[in-house]
């Protein structure tokens, strides 16, 4: 493996290393996580982020000292609390998808459903570069506690919403405290577990996706169909006690880098202007993506106008990340690193592409197929069980041979073959096409969604391990938000036009909303209904083919790393 160092080549001293762990029993510089210099100036020991200065010195291996990790039933119950709560965000978004054609339908707001989505990704994916500097400078225990509460809060006021406005605002609410804890796992991930062990535990909190997507169609179809799709929500508070109990009770703090710093100085460590114009940029791109052609022309002033300020916001928020350097809400330093930024990149594309599929089968389903909520959920189990165990299969295939990237090549190349199968139903496929395409689609997802997780993992020192983490997850969080403002806007503009072609009226379709049109639809022309409306669904699935697609060409641009044999200086793996 290439091990950057200092001009000199020189390496730490055993004593200089950061060596605290999850049991906090290691000793840690009190430098701010700045790197010891040496006669030159040069600093020693620099991670694979660590600048230009760094030279490629002789490949070697060292084991890593693993004393300072946890281990056997203490990482064990660790481990299932993470996943719980990685089971429940995920869960969140998955029980929901089922639910939405009811919830569309009970508050009369076909135009909101983008907002459902949306509202939630919206604050998770702003918020989390903000929180990936707050575990730098502050507590990791606390901030991912907190971060937990909030999220339960969220999922109260979506529970006890009465109107599509107040479940828009639950959504987001939920969506900030979200924020932080998927990268917050990671990131106690990274304390508790040495880094060639990291794999398999980085791909058991991944398969939590996979898992929810199981379980979350057919319980939020059995809430909607059986009980109320307020279950939904209500389920997140018993799963939120236990996990809260878990990780207060078995992880340990790691000392602070900047412990040393006072709390003044830690929260100007954190760029909150720079975070403020992110939202703002954020919210100007997906109101613009919202409106253009849907809610208002392309052409009208409040669509090229937050167009517009989304230009001028972004602009200003690049210009304070450059000045800002490492204050920065996303510090240059770590993101153009080769890895880190192909990481983002195509974890955002990939995003994209599973949130159509996400969101609008339970619509092909139930709109199409005529089935209930709950059915829809069963139907959709070939694509996210795929996903599970392809996620679980190929976390243990990198940590028995080390390299990782093989898997996202072949498991993009595999999922764009898939999403360009599910572009092709139609109304009339059978039961042997609908699974096997979600099968194909799912091998290809599993394989490939969690690399990047664990590349950033491999070449992010420990200080710059929590930012890398929300980095990546940021852009996973904001390829989604994008992608169901998209598929919302080319899913209701061709479903306008489709329907008038099968000589029937689209307005009280659109009212009605995809689980109560049928009455509305006279015997004769429901076929011809239907064809078009399926014509609407599947073009969601267009986007999919095509994000999928790119995001296998940005694959390429993975380094050939390996988890096994890194040398660990400076508390991360160089």
């Amino acid at each position: 493996m290439d091990v950057t160092h200092a001009a000199n080549g020189a390496l730490l001293d055993e004593k200089e290393k950061v060596i605290g762990g999850a049991s906090g029993s290691g000793k840690r510089r009190s430098l701010g996580g700045e790197s010891p210099v040496n006669a030159d100036g040069a600093q020693v020991g620099q991670s694979a982020v660590g600048g230009d200065k760094a030279a490629t010195a002789t490949e070697e291996e060292e084991v890593e000292d693993e004393s300072k990790y946890l281990t056997g039933v203490k990482l064990a119950i660790l481990s299932l609390g993470l996943c719980l709560v990685t089971f429940m965000i995920a869960l969140d978004n998955t029980i929901i998808a089922t639910a939405i054609p009811k919830i569309t339908t009970v508050f009369n707001s076909l135009n909101d459903i983008g907002w459902y989505g949306s509202s939630y990704l919206l604050t998770t994916c702003s918020l989390q570069p903000s929180f990936g500097k707050v575990y730098t400078y502050f507590d990791v225990k606390y901030t991912y506690l907190f971060a937990l509460f909030l999220f339960e809060v969220g999922s109260i006021v979506c529970a006890a919403a009465t109107s599509s406005s107040m479940f828009i605002v639950g959504r987001a609410v939920a969506g900030a405290g979200a924020a932080a804890l998927f990268s917050g796992g990671m990131t106690i991930i990274g304390y508790s577990v040495p880094l060639r062990k990291r794999a398999i535990y980085i791909a058991a909190l991944s398969s939590m996706f996979g898992i929810a997507s199981v379980v979350g169609p057919v319980l939020g179809g059995a809430f909607t169909d059986k009980v109320s799709w307020r279950w939904c929500f209500w389920i997140n508070l018993p799963f939120g006690a236990v996990s809260f109990a878990v990780v207060f009770i078995f992880f340990s703090n790691p000392e602070r880098l900047y412990s040393h710093m006072t709390v003044k100085a830690r929260i100007k460590e954190i760029d909150l202007l720079g975070a403020l114009f992110l939202i703002c940029a954020i919210v100007s791109l997906l109101l613009a993506l919202q409106w253009g052609g849907q809610t208002y022309p392309w052409k009208d002033s409040k669509v090229w106008g937050t167009l517009l300020g989304f230009g001028l916001i972004i602009s200003v928020f690049i210009g304070l990340q450059v000045r800002q350097k490492d204050r920065a809400t996303i510090p240059l330093r770590v993101f153009k690193q080769r890895t880190i930024l192909v990481s983002c990149v195509f974890s955002a594309l990939l995003s994209m592409s599973i949130y159509c599929h996400l969101f609008y089968l339970p619509f092909y389903f139930q709109a199409i197929k005529g089935t209930t909520a709950e059915q829809s959920g069963i139907r959709t189990i070939a694509y996210l069980v795929s996903v599970t165990s392809s996620s679980i299969v190929v976390g243990g295939l990198i940590t028995k041979f080390g390299y990782y990237a093989p898997f996202m090549w072949l498991g993009s190349a595999i999922f764009t073959i898939g999403c360009g199968m599910l572009y092709t139903l139609k109304v009339d496929s059978s039961p042997g096409k609908w699974i096997g395409y979600q099968i194909l689609a799912g091998i290809g997802c599993g394989a490939s969604v969690q690399v990047p997780f664990i590349a950033v993992q491999v070449v992010a020192s420990t200080k710059d391990m929590p930012t890398a983490n929300a980095l990546v997850m940021f852009f996973n969080s904001l390829g989604g938000a994008i992608s169901l403002s998209i598929a919302n806007n080319v899913f209701v503009n061709n479903l306008i036009k489709e329907i008038p072609k099968a000589g029937f009226d689209p307005r009280p379709i659109l009212q009605s909303g995809p689980t109560g049109f049928r009455p509305f639809v006279p015997v004769a022309l429901l076929p011809a209904v239907l064809e078009r409306y399926n014509n609407a669904v599947v073009s969601t699935f267009l986007i999919a083919v095509a994000t999928a697609g790119i995001s296998a060409i940005v694959s390429y641009g993975m380094e050939m790393k390996s988890v096994k044999g890194k040398k660990i200086v400076a508390g991360g793996a160089a």
